[in-house]
């Protein structure tokens, strides 16, 4: 009998039973790659582990998002106020209009009367304070010559003395004279007397009021 060629049985069933070994998935390599990639797999109710400093860290961060979000709709809210106040007072401004006071009459008896301020102290047939009506060839006493403001004052305090008088430019351009009325021809007439013992005696009160400062006026002379 011949002898037969290759391996023996037991050989083959042996082959077979490592390689069926090798391809097996439950192998402890297959089964321990299994359990980490089912570690790795979030699923629900799983419990996932932090250190105690992510926590830290991700609270952290969560209160500065709310900090910033907060401030932010705070200017926001405020600037939108600050448009809504000044919308409104534009429209107040519009709505309320200041009335027109109606003319007084005998039909609206309680209204009040306001006082109107006169436009010159004095005679009403005498000119503005401001005016020149002097002659060329007549003599008018000079009570002082001063700035336009101080000739002014004391030509006012005349005229409520009752005494008439006007402020005109002197010489310089920057000073005036206040002149007295009625003038004269005649530096030595009656009336020019006259205008002289009513300025002393103006002066005298003058000279105690704050403005006159202590002139009496005792130094006013006559020029044509």
């Amino acid at each position: 009998m011949s002898k037969r060629k290759g391996p023996a049985l037991y050989e083959l069933i042996s082959s077979a039973r490592e390689s069926e070994q090798k391809q097996s998935p439950d192998t402890p390599e297959r089964q321990e790659q299994d359990v980490d990639l089912q570690r790795n797999v979030l699923t629900p109710g799983r419990a996932i582990r932090m250190s105690i400093g992510t926590i830290g860290v991700v609270a952290a961060v969560c209160i500065a998002l709310i900090i910033i979000s907060y401030t932010a709709g705070y200017q926001n809210g405020i600037a939108k106020g600050d448009a809504a106040r000044d919308d409104y007072a534009a429209r107040l401004q519009e709505v309320f209009v200041e009335p027109i006071q109606p003319p007084i009459t005998t039909k609206n008896p309680t209204l009040p009367i306001i006082p109107q301020p006169r436009a010159e102290l004095g005679n009403t047939a005498w000119g503005p304070v401001l005016s020149d009506p002097r002659r060329p060839d007549f003599y008018h006493y000079v009570l002082i010559n001063t700035t336009k403001e101080g000739a002014m004052q004391l030509a006012s305090f005349c005229r409520v003395k009752g005494l008439e008088t006007y402020v005109v430019s002197g010489h310089n351009t920057r000073r005036f004279n206040v002149v007295a009325f009625p003038g004269s021809a005649n530096r030595n007439s009656p009336e020019m007397k006259l205008v002289q013992s009513k300025i002393h005696a103006i002066g005298q009160e003058w000279a105690g009021t704050k403005e006159g400062r202590g002139s009496d006026l005792k130094d006013a002379y006559p020029i044509r």
